[in-house]
């Protein structure tokens, strides 16, 4: 809360305003001379208030839309357990789909190879998929797999998840994955897969799943609208021992 009481009087009608649902997501909020007058402050006031509001991700504000009250993320992904993306849309009561945009067997690269731990000129499949929530586009996926998953994946199977299709080709279960998350602005090719508006973000997960035995086999760089994905983990305090 601000220090300012006239500052928290404009964000108490506000926030009264939304929980009441007399003002809706993506509704605009009224202007700063209405909401001075409504709280009998002054603009000053209100144009902070709103400020505030948009730092607390409450209110999303743009020079040719001015304020309105941001419009939630219908999914969560869970950063603390390896779901499939399908399942993170199918819990929300929608219908996950995919699209194949290629699925093929090539030639590692360098980099490819550094982090699956691969030998110079190894064989993977490359899997491009969209993957969508009722025919909408919601996650670029590109997955490097260490084995020839062919026989249990793709358009001629029904299987969508890549986790449970990795794990039938390969006999092995994945255990866990290293991840790291990156936002990143608008690129051209995966923003136009994903019919994304060009200042919408995205959040690329880049994970390596590994196998009991530590062996890293699958290779995955999912892109999520950021207007429709929202993270979420449990992060503990670690015990500090003092000397």
């Amino acid at each position: 809360m601000s220090v300012n009481p006239d500052v928290n009087i404009v964000k108490e009608w506000i926030l009264k305003e939304i929980e009441e649902e007399r003002i809706k997501p993506g509704e605009s909020l009224p202007g700063l001379l209405a909401l001075a007058r409504t709280c009998n402050v002054k603009t000053d006031d209100v144009q902070v208030a709103i400020h505030e509001l948009v730092t607390e991700q409450i209110v999303t504000q743009n020079f040719e839309e001015g304020a309105r009250v941001k419009v939630p993320q219908p999914f969560f992904y869970p950063l603390d357990e390896l779901m499939s993306i399908g399942r993170m849309i199918s819990d929300k009561g929608y219908e996950n789909g995919t699209v194949f945009l290629s699925l093929d067997e090539e030639e590692a690269s360098l980099d490819d190879c550094k982090v699956m731990n691969l030998e110079p000129k190894s064989q993977i499949t490359v899997v491009e998929r969209i993957r969508t929530a009722n025919g909408h586009p919601v996650v670029y996926c590109l997955d490097k797999v260490a084995t020839d998953v062919f026989e249990h994946f793709g358009t001629h199977h029904p299987q969508s998840s890549i986790l449970k299709a990795v794990e039938a080709a390969s006999q092995k279960k994945i255990a866990y994955a290293e991840t790291e998350m990156e936002a990143i602005s608008y690129e051209p090719y995966i923003s136009d897969a994903l019919d994304s508006d060009p200042r919408d973000g995205l959040m690329l997960l880049r994970q390596v799943h590994f196998t009991e035995d530590g062996t890293p086999i699958l290779y995955s760089l999912n892109y999520f609208k950021s207007s429709l994905v929202k993270f979420r983990t449990i992060r503990k305090r670690l015990s500090l021992i003092h000397i």
